[in-house]
C-alpha cells in the first residue's frame, strides 16, 4: 500500500478501504495494523478500533456506516471479574506487584487498592551500620571511611524451612562500595519500602540504639501491622512510630525502652489508640508500675509488665483484680523481691509448700466473674516472676 495523501488521512470511509484492503490480503491482523500504521500515520487509528472493523469485514460486514453503540462493548483487561484479578494477584511477591503496577493506570489504581502483604520486617540501626531483613532477606549498610558499603542478596527468592525460619536458596551476597552515608543509602531502599500503598506487615521490629536526625524520615507514613515491637532510645520517637501503626488493625506490640519509664511516659502510651485497641501489650525494661495501674490493662488479653516492689500481701490485690478483667487470658509479672522468699507469697495465698522449693501453683476461682486463673509464681535471682493463665 503506497503512502496516501494527508487530507485523505481523516476521512473515516477512506481508512476502513485500507482496513478492508488488509483483510483482502489475509495478513495476521497485528501484521496488518503494523502496515496500516506505517501507511497512514501510527495516530490515524488505535489498534482496539482497528481490530474491531478488521474482524468485522473478516465476517463478511461491510457497512461502513455501522452504529458501534448499539453492538456490545469490547472487553478489555479490566473487564475481568474482581475475583479473578484478586487471584492472579494474590501470590504476587511485593516486587512483581511493582511491575504489574506499570502497565497502565487502571491496573495501578486496582494493584494498588489491594493490600501487598510481607510476613517479617526488622530494622535494626547501630552507630555504624543500619541492617534490616524483609521476609528473611538480610541487608547491610556499614560505615566506612569514605562513605559506606552495602550488602544485599544475590537472590530474593527466600523459602520457609520446617522449623520456620527463613533460608536463601543461595547464601552468597553482593556487596557493593558507595560514596554516600550508611543511613542516606540505607533510606534509598527503606523509603519507597514503605511507602508501598496498602502495606501490610504481619510482623515488624524496630530497634534504634543510636537516634540521629537523619533516621527521623526512616518511616514516613502509617502502615498496617498486626504484630510491632519498637525499641528506641527516644521515647517522643518511640511514641510517633507507635502511632504510625493503623490502630486497630494492631493486634499487638511490645516496647522497649533504654532507661527507667515515669508516670509520664506510661500515661501518653495509655492514650494512644493503638494501646486503647490492642489485644496484647509488653512492656520491657523498668517502668514505675503499681499495683493500682493494672487496671489501665483491663482490656487486654495478654499483657506483660515490670512493677515497682510491692508487700507480700499485695499478691491478693494483683490476683483480685486480674480476675475481674473481662478480656483477660492470660499475663506475665516480675518484680524485685527485695530479700523476701518465695515461701512468704505462698504462706499469703495460703497455699503450705513442703521443703525447699523455688516455685508454686496457685489456682484461684472469681464466682463473681465466673473467671478461674492459674498463678505460676517463681522466684529467680532478685526477681518474683508471676505467670497468669485463664483455666
Amino acid at each position: 500500500m503506497e503512502k496516501i495523501p494527508e487530507f485523505l488521512k481523516n476521512n473515516d470511509h477512506y481508512l476502513k478501504s485500507c482496513i478492508l484492503y488488509e483483510v483482502a490480503l489475509k495478513k495476521p491482523i497485528f501484521d496488518s495494523y503494523r502496515n496500516f500504521c506505517d501507511t497512514v500515520g501510527h495516530n490515524a487509528m488505535e489498534y482496539p478500533d482497528f481490530e474491531f472493523w478488521y474482524c468485522r469485514f473478516c465476517q463478511g460486514e461491510m457497512d461502513f456506516d455501522y452504529d458501534r453503540s448499539r453492538g456490545p462493548v469490547s472487553k478489555t483487561l479490566m473487564d475481568m471479574p474482581i475475583k479473578l484479578m484478586q487471584k492472579i494477584t494474590e501470590d504476587m511477591t511485593p516486587f512483581e506487584k511493582r511491575y504489574l503496577r506499570s502497565i497502565n493506570h487502571s491496573i495501578k489504581d486496582f494493584t494498588d487498592s489491594l493490600p501487598t502483604v510481607f510476613e517479617k520486617i526488622e530494622i535494626s540501626a547501630y552507630e555504624n551500620k543500619l541492617e534490616w531483613k524483609v521476609n528473611g532477606n538480610e541487608y547491610e549498610c556499614k560505615k566506612e571511611e569514605n562513605g559506606c558499603t552495602f550488602s544485599r542478596p544475590k537472590c530474593l527468592n527466600a523459602e520457609k524451612c520446617e522449623k520456620g525460619c527463613y533460608r536463601c536458596k543461595d547464601e552468597n551476597k553482593i556487596t557493593e562500595t558507595f560514596e554516600e552515608s550508611y543511613i542516606k543509602k540505607s533510606l534509598e531502599y527503606l523509603t519507597p519500602l514503605f511507602k508501598i500503598p496498602n502495606l501490610q506487615i504481619n510482623d515488624f521490629r524496630f530497634c534504634v540504639t543510636d537516634q540521629t536526625p537523619e533516621l527521623d524520615d526512616l518511616l514516613p507514613v502509617a502502615f498496617y501491622a498486626k504484630s510491632a515491637c519498637i525499641q528506641m532510645t527516644n521515647f517522643d520517637k518511640m511514641v510517633q512510630h507507635l502511632s504510625n501503626l493503623k490502630a486497630g488493625f494492631l493486634e499487638e506490640f511490645t516496647i522497649c525502652f533504654h532507661s527507667s519509664i515515669g508516670k509520664e511516659h506510661l500515661t501518653r502510651i495509655y492514650e494512644t489508640e493503638q494501646f486503647k485497641q490492642a489485644q496484647g501489650v509488653k512492656i520491657y525494661h523498668f517502668a514505675e508500675l503499681n499495683v493500682e495501674d493494672l487496671t489501665n490493662f483491663n482490656h487486654l488479653k495478654h499483657f506483660t509488665l515490670h512493677l515497682n516492689p510491692i508487700e507480700g500481701e499485695e499478691i491478693l490485690r494483683i490476683r483480685d483484680t486480674i480476675s475481674t478483667f473481662k478480656n483477660f487470658e492470660e499475663c506475665s509479672i516480675m518484680y524485685q523481691r527485695n530479700g523476701r522468699r518465695i515461701r512468704s507469697l505462698a504462706e499469703v495465698l495460703e497455699e503450705y509448700l513442703e521443703g525447699p522449693v523455688e516455685e508454686f501453683t496457685h489456682r484461684y476461682k472469681n464466682p463473681a466473674f465466673n473467671k478461674t486463673l492459674d498463678f505460676k509464681i517463681k522466684e529467680w535471682g532478685h526477681y518474683f516472676f508471676i505467670d497468669v493463665l485463664k483455666v
